[in-house]
């Protein structure tokens, strides 16, 4: 596929200057626009896909210090090259310093310009793809609701995003506190910048510290080689701390020294290093409460709840329930290349009334399980009501309307419409559907025989 041309946009009072430059670019095989006018030229960057600047920096209508500032006010990531003639190569200093990719000296040197074009398209592009990449990271990390507990979440995340204040997330397991800090995280002036992640619950208490601030060769038995720690990696972007109140005291103590000088220390190590990191801290518990019980620093509490996002249970705001189960079908419906879901209302009806103790993790395992495994384009209430048996972890039956079938007699339904449609979809191809199932060749010939599967006169037989 051939490459779009770069649209390059001319500035200059002069016209003798446009009509040389413009020839010599199109040999170069840009896209050309030019005009003398700064005023036009604003409305090009509006209205046309420019791609780069390139301004005389003395023009009598207007300074050419003006129109930069102005461009890079629209789009401030537009390289801009400035030409300043003879004795204006200080104000050409400053256009850079202002955040112009570069300067040229007139008379234009051919090979300089070329090469100085290259190079400022070729950050253009990197920084559109990052930008692009951000936005794709913002819908893999996508939170979705209308609840009025939800809406104030968002509007908490928009605040915390615009500061580099700390915050503290709290909230049942599984309602989405790491999503939450990615949001902030992908909103904020770091959005470039490392998000790193540290589950506080999950690394030992002998290993916690080295993992944080890191550790320099022979620290302790088993230092091999220096290590570089979280705070250190997570430096111009963000930190996580997760389940931040299963930190030890003492460990705690370190934090709160961290955060305070902004400086931390390897095990091992004598070098105080900087950071510029921000804290965004999570825990699943009442953190007043553990204030309270000594198990958690009152003054690193204070230090991290700048900012404090609680998010509610799913239970607590069932009107989010249908507006995610959507969002879930189309999500695994696009992964498996399979025409989405629709949940009967019965079905619907089912999944709303349903506590959810493990929230919206819970809710998204499930879908993604009925989406692999529903034979049809409708869910219907036996599937929902079965394949909410099988994953609860408690017996929640008191909320599962009574139906005539048996659990036994549901799940051998289920079971036969799977089996049916991998048979269909392999055109019968035993070996294939076998494979498909995770079961050997004669379990598969078993449950055709038990539910009586018999392929019609006009199916193609692959076998």
């Amino acid at each position: 596929m051939k490459l779009k041309k770069a649209t390059i946009l001319l500035l200059d009072d002069d016209p003798k200057v446009l009509a040389s430059l413009s020839i010599l670019l199109e040999n170069f095989d840009y896209l050309v626009l030019k005009t003398p006018n700064p005023t036009e030229a604003l409305s090009m960057i509006d209205f046309e896909p420019v791609d780069l600047v390139i301004l005389d920096l003395v023009m009598p209508s207007v300074d050419g210090l003006t129109v930069l500032k102005k461009i890079l006010e629209k789009k401030p990531s537009l390289p801009v090259i400035i030409l300043s003639g003879h004795g204006t190569i200080a104000k050409a200093v400053e256009a850079t310093k202002l955040g112009a990719f570069d300067f040229l000296e007139k008379p234009i040197e051919i090979e300089k310009i070329n090469i100085t074009i290259e190079n400022a398209l070729a950050r253009y592009r990197l920084e559109r793809e990052k930008q692009s990449l951000l936005e794709q990271a913002k819908g893999k990390y996508q939170m979705v609701g209308v609840s009025p507990a939800l809406r104030e979440v968002f509007s908490l995340i928009e605040s915390a995003a615009a500061s580099d204040s700390k915050v503290l997330i709290s909230g049942e397991s599984g309602t989405g506190k790491e999503l939450v800090a990615r949001a902030i995280h992908l909103r904020s002036k770091r959005a470039a910048g490392p998000f790193i992640t540290v589950n506080c619950a999950a690394i030992p208490d002998d290993l916690i510290e080295s993992e944080l601030f890191g550790h320099e060769k022979g620290a302790f038995t088993g230092a091999t080689e220096r290590k570089i720690g979280q705070f250190e990696l997570a430096h111009k972007g963000t930190l996580f701390l997760d389940e931040i109140t299963d930190m030890s005291w003492c460990l705690q103590a370190k934090i709160l020294r961290a955060l305070e000088t902004e400086e931390i220390q390897r095990i091992g190590g004598r070098e105080l290093i900087k950071v510029d990191t921000r804290i965004i801290a999570a825990s699943n518990r009442d953190i007043r409460e553990a204030v309270k019980e000594k198990i958690f620093r009152e003054d690193l509490y204070y230090r991290l709840s700048v900012i404090k996002i609680h998010i509610p249970p799913l239970r607590e705001r069932k009107e989010d329930i249908p507006i995610l189960v959507d969002h879930f079908v189309k999500l695994f419906s696009e992964e498996r290349k399979r025409p989405p879901l629709r949940f009967h209302p019965q079905a619907m009806e089912v999944l709303i009334n349903y506590p959810w103790p493990g929230n919206v993790r819970e809710l998204r395992n499930l879908i993604e399980k009925i989406v692999v495994l529903c034979p049809s384009e409708t869910v219907s209430k036996e599937m929902v009501e079965i394949s909410l048996k099988e994953t609860s972890l408690d017996n929640h039956s008191f909320f599962i309307p009574k139906t005539k079938a048996t659990l036994s007699e549901a799940r051998d339904k289920i079971e036969r419409d799977v089996i049916l449609s991998k048979l269909l979809a392999h055109h019968w191809n035993y070996n294939k559907v076998a494979k498909d199932l995770h079961i050997s060749r004669a379990t598969l010939f078993n449950k055709i025989k038990k539910y009586g599967l018999k392929r019609k006169n006009n199916e193609f037989k692959r076998s």
